[in-house]
């Protein structure tokens, strides 16, 4: 009999432990978010700035001055279609050279 008024006893301080811990738990919890929603803040400003200085895009496009590039990629383009275009006659004409020895 004096087990189960125990256990009772016990549970009752363990129940009135949690209800004190409760606003404590809850207190704690609300900290933590309100830390992340600040930490989150400040990298969010911090990748805007950091993307601001590095990405080109937006409304004011025209106002950026274009950069000359090193590298000019129309004139690449030709060069390589005339690559090809030259290395593609000169098998046609060799095919044709050994078609007339052989004939």
């Amino acid at each position: 009999m004096e087990e189960l008024e125990n256990k009772e006893s016990e549970n009752k301080e363990e129940e009135n432990k949690e209800e004190e811990n409760y606003p404590k738990k809850r207190m704690d919890f609300r900290f933590e978010l309100a830390l992340f929603f600040i930490l989150g803040f400040l990298l969010g400003v911090v990748i805007k700035t950091e993307a601001s200085k590095r990405v080109t895009i937006g409304f004011n496009d025209n106002e950026i001055i274009s950069v000359k590039q090193a590298y000019d990629f129309e004139k690449i383009k030709k060069e390589i279609a005339e690559k090809k275009a030259d290395s593609q006659q000169v098998p046609a004409e060799s095919q044709g050279e050994t078609q007339e020895v052989n004939q």
